[in-house]
């Protein structure tokens, strides 16, 4: 008789056992099917029941994050497909000028009812719309190639004085033409973390941008400063100058400030030079007054001793 109440009791407890695991196992199934549900639909927030299981719990959690995740890089991507039509854009309408002067000039050109010394006008102002057209794409090619890593700077231990002195050689027959002097102050030669290639490249562009902008038989004044952690590098014009409220703004891409209208440019200069000395750990910043001055100061790291 007991071994009959023990085995009635055994089965009644087994049946329990497997009745209330049943219901645990297809809650649980549930749930998860429910915070899968709620993956495929993008839901950050799951309205589970329960939380206060342990596994289940992790399991909500980390469907929360791969939806997180998932927001993230669609974000992600919608912010980059964005700046990818920014730039087409501004690319665009940088190079519809001299695209349409040099189509313009040459059709002139073949209809061939112009006089000798028109024709040798029209072919060198076709001349210069394709030069322009061959340095902004070079540089558009060094931005996008510096932007995505493509081209590694390699910063060595380098003396600052021929960096600045091959950056002036570049630019000397441009000041030579608006009979504009390029001073520099006397300083010791600082040895500096630099890939001199790149660097004498964004110090050219700052130069250019104050010979454009210097007055005819103006002065351009270049100065070294060695400070604990940085060596500032400042270039000096005595030009149109920049407002305050623009100073952030013109190290942007294609960006050109309201006072450059009617200087030839494409705002690639001063972003090609903020984005190369970024990539060896420098800046640069930028004081003005309208109508005065502009200076450009460049941060290139010392050399640790």
């Amino acid at each position: 008789m007991a071994l009959a109440v023990t085995i009635i009791i055994a089965v009644i407890l087994c049946f329990l056992t497997v009745f209330f695991s049943y219901r645990y196992v297809k809650k649980a199934f549930d749930s998860i099917d429910m915070v899968l549900d709620c993956v495929l639909e993008k839901k950050a927030e799951i309205p589970f029941e329960g939380a206060e299981d342990s596994r289940l719990s992790k399991v909500t959690n980390k469907a929360v994050k791969i939806i997180q995740m998932n927001t993230m890089d669609i974000s992600q991507t919608r912010r980059e497909k964005e700046i990818i039509q920014s730039f087409i854009s501004d690319m665009s309408h940088q190079m519809k000028t001299p695209l349409s002067g040099v189509a313009m000039y040459t059709d002139l050109l073949l209809e061939g009812n112009i006089t000798a010394v028109e024709q040798q006008e029209f072919l060198w102002r076709i001349k210069k719309g394709t030069e322009k057209l061959q340095w902004m794409m070079d540089s558009l090619v060094k931005m996008s190639r510096l932007e995505v890593g493509a081209i590694e700077l390699s910063p060595v231990t380098a003396g600052i004085k021929q960096t600045i002195s091959e950056s002036i050689s570049s630019v000397l027959a441009a000041a030579a033409r608006k009979n504009i002097s390029i001073q520099t102050d006397y300083f010791e030669d600082v040895p500096l973390l630099q890939d001199r290639k790149w660097t004498c490249e964004a110090i050219t562009n700052v130069l250019e941008n104050a010979v454009k902008y210097s007055p005819q038989d103006g002065e351009i004044n270049i100065s070294v400063e060695t400070l604990p952690i940085y060596t500032k590098v400042s270039i000096t014009d005595g030009g149109i100058g920049i407002d305050p409220d623009e100073w952030n703004s013109i190290f942007k891409r294609f960006y050109r400030g309201r006072s450059a209208k009617g200087v030839e440019g494409a705002g690639l200069g001063l972003y090609l030079a903020s984005l190369i000395l970024q990539k060896q750990g420098g800046y640069i910043l930028v004081d003005s007054r309208p109508g005065l001055y502009t200076t450009f100061s460049m941060f290139l790291q010392n050399c640790k001793k």
